[in-house]
């Protein structure tokens, strides 16, 4: 099953405790769902896409639920068993993946995105370093790029 959010709206202001958004939600390609979050900590909020059935979306929605259910658990500190998961946890994911691409992008175009190979960090700046002393970001292909600057956020 392919899952795909696209039409990205995000509310920095307003999200509190979860993100503020809205997406729609792909299928194999095809549109499902609108999904949204007013960002105060409540569940994500799905219903049909102006350009399905009603039928199709409730049928559609029950395999996506089906397939979330059939996946292993998250490990997780708090529950031994894991986390069960769940189309709102990827959802969550996947704004923050977009989140990311988004603020990379911005730091390309203004700057050189740069990554010491000595792990010092990710630095930006409008000169270029040479390229034995770090890994200019703006050189790689921008998936790889985002990989390193994902990671480096999250260390």
């Amino acid at each position: 099953m392919k899952l795909e959010l696209k039409n990205i709206k995000h509310s920095a202001w307003a999200s509190e405790e979860t993100h503020c958004y809205q997406a729609s939600l792909y299928v194999n390609g095809k549109p499902v769902a609108i999904v949204s979050n007013d960002g105060h900590g409540g569940a994500d909020r799905d219903y049909a896409h102006p350009k399905i059935e009603p039928h199709t979306y409730r049928f559609v929605m029950t395999e996506v639920h089906a397939y979330f259910k059939s996946l292993p658990n998250i490990p997780s500190e708090w529950c031994a068993d894991g986390l069960p998961q769940k189309l709102e946890y990827w959802c969550a994911e996947q704004i923050d993946d977009w989140l990311s691409a988004r603020e990379l992008k911005k730091h390309l175009k203004k700057s050189y995105v740069y990554h010491f190979a000595d792990g010092a960090g990710m630095f930006a700046h409008k000169l270029r370093p040479a390229s034995t002393v770090a890994v200019v970001l703006n050189d790689l292909p921008f998936d790889e790029a985002l990989s390193i600057w994902k990671e480096t956020a999250n260390a």
